[in-house]
């Protein structure tokens, strides 16, 4: 499992990387700090999961979704803002984004949200060689 973030505040960045050691399965965590930087990264190996902020430097996480769908890669993807408004939430539906969290935000509600991202296969096989 691949998990690319997206996030312009190292201080966010590390919060929700500390947090997903409590995910209970084996990752690859990137973290990222522009939008332009992720689609480098991800066209060198692609990812099953992108969780974005949406006011970046550069390219928003919106543009950046739009793009990776533009390049034929449809990721689960979670944004996060901290400027809720009915123009980002439209921007974000149009953009078929699976999941939105306004900050702050809980932890325990990140994680939950990943979880619920994740590939359904992927969780079937974990539980598998777990039990």
């Amino acid at each position: 499992m691949r998990i690319l973030l997206v996030e312009d505040d190292n201080n966010i960045g590390r919060i929700i990387e500390l947090a997903m050691r409590s995910l209970g399965i084996p990752y690859e965590f990137v973290s990222v700090l522009s939008a332009e930087e992720g689609l480098e990264r991800w066209e060198m190996q692609p990812f099953d999961l992108l969780i974005t902020d949406y006011n970046l430097r550069g390219m928003n996480g919106v543009r950046l979704i739009k793009t990776l769908h533009e390049r034929g890669y449809y990721p689960p993807t979670l944004i996060v803002t901290a400027y809720d408004s009915a123009e980002v939430r439209r921007a974000a539906a149009e953009a078929e984004v699976d999941s939105y969290m306004t900050k702050p935000f809980f932890i325990d509600e990140l994680i939950e949200r990943i979880k619920q991202l994740l590939p359904t296969a992927y969780i079937v096989r974990e539980r598998a060689i777990n039990s």
